[in-house]
């Protein structure tokens, strides 16, 4: 992946779509110029260019003039891109206030039910998603979690919340224990970023993810793609509660951790 790539990787996390994030770094380069220009030398179609302009300065990364032709200038990296994450914590504050309001109003509304002893199943979708009910079932145990998965799936979760879920659990007595595989002495450190409560290199039985609480929960997904797109929609998760899936998923968890080895003896 190249530099540019990965500048436009990381600001899908600030809302950037591909195209937003081109228009950005080209007027980073390229300083004030006209609407015109930029998308003749970004190849982009002036139609789209428009679009990413608009959304760019409702988002405070660019400004624009009122002058014909317009003028189109990038905000400073720094004051840009913390003016997006002072928005996202005021939304946050915002919900946090009204949460406690709808969710009673919400609960009048709710239809009560029996509870059954059948298991459940569901899929989820896109990897914003999988990565906070990960975040969730870490957070909330008490027990042991295995989390057996790529490297490049542990790589992607450094860059989520998830490392601070792991630090939670382990102040709640819970038990982390992650395994993957890879040939790549020079990734080991990074591995281990997660900080778990013990890490183990080993052999994997396929290029999938597997996250399971002792008893409890499971999380599975089929082959994951290596590209560190935190935004990916293709990527998918089941969750379920079913007894007997935990309860052999976590078998074989066991059974593969046995046949690792200790991170610290690798590195």
């Amino acid at each position: 992946m190249s530099i540019q790539e990965e500048m436009i990787t990381a600001l899908s996390y600030f809302g950037l779509e591909k195209t937003d994030a081109m228009v950005y770094l080209g007027l980073l380069q390229m300083g004030s110029v006209t609407v015109g220009t930029m998308s003749a030398k970004l190849d982009i179609d002036r139609g789209k260019a428009y679009r990413s302009l608009n959304k760019l300065r409702n988002l405070g990364l660019i400004t624009t003039t009122f002058s014909n032709p317009t003028i189109c200038k990038a905000i400073e990296p720094k004051e840009g891109l913390t003016t997006i994450m002072q928005r996202r914590e005021d939304e946050i504050v915002t919900m946090q206030k009204l949460s406690h309001k709808i969710v009673d109003q919400l609960q009048q509304i709710t239809r009560p039910e029996t509870t059954t002893e059948i298991s459940s199943f569901s899929i989820i979708q896109g990897r914003a998603n999988i990565y906070a009910r990960i975040g969730k079932l870490i957070q909330e145990s008490t027990k042991t979690i295995y989390i057996v998965t790529t490297v490049e799936d542990i790589l992607r979760m450094y860059h989520t919340a998830i490392p601070e879920k792991i630090k939670m659990c382990k102040h709640n007595k819970g038990d982390v224990r992650v395994l993957t595989w890879t040939n790549s002495e020079n990734l080991l450190p990074l591995v281990n970023r997660l900080n778990a409560s013990e890490t183990r290199i080993g052999k994997l039985p396929s290029k999938s993810r597997m996250i399971v609480e002792d008893g409890s929960q499971l999380i599975m997904s089929g082959s994951i793609k290596e590209s560190m797109d935190l935004n990916d929609d293709n990527d998918s998760i089941m969750y379920t509660n079913s007894s007997e899936m935990i309860n052999n998923m976590y078998s074989l968890c066991t059974h593969l951790w046995k046949k690792a080895k200790p991170i610290e003896l690798l590195m």
